[in-house]
């Protein structure tokens, strides 16, 4: 594709690199590494070790779930797992859907970015502003 300079000259465009793409990948990693880190040691914190005694956890009561969840630092470390993981979530299911062989990566990717958008802002909104 060229176009025609004000000098009555022709040129081609540069072709640079996809940094809208870039920023979607780089996003991708980040909330890769944060949810393979956080999330596994989460889950074994929780779900296994405090079960079984070796660490402080939540006892099975809903003061205590309450309280936990009322500190703003609890909330803000709820909301950024879970954004990640709507994220993560979000772009491997637009490529899972681009290689099954559906056209309109753009649109899919839309509809799937924006999925985890309204997501994030829904558990957002629970965090903040349930009890």
């Amino acid at each position: 594709m060229s176009t025609e300079h004000a000098s009555g000259q022709r040129y081609a465009p540069r072709q640079g690199p996809n940094r809208l793409q870039g920023l979607l990948w780089a996003g991708f990693a980040n909330a890769a590494v944060l949810a393979a880190l956080i999330v596994p040691a989460h889950i074994l914190v929780m779900g296994v070790l405090g079960p079984l005694g070796l660490v402080p956890s939540f006892d099975h009561r809903y003061s205590t779930f309450a309280a936990a969840i009322g500190n703003p630092l609890v909330k803000i470390y709820l909301l950024l797992v879970m954004a990640a993981c709507f994220y993560l979530c979000g772009h491997r299911v637009r490529y899972v859907i681009h290689e099954l062989g559906v056209h309109g990566k753009l649109r899919v990717g839309l509809v799937m970015y924006g999925l985890a958008a309204i997501a994030t802002v829904t558990a957002a909104y629970l965090l903040f502003t349930l009890p």
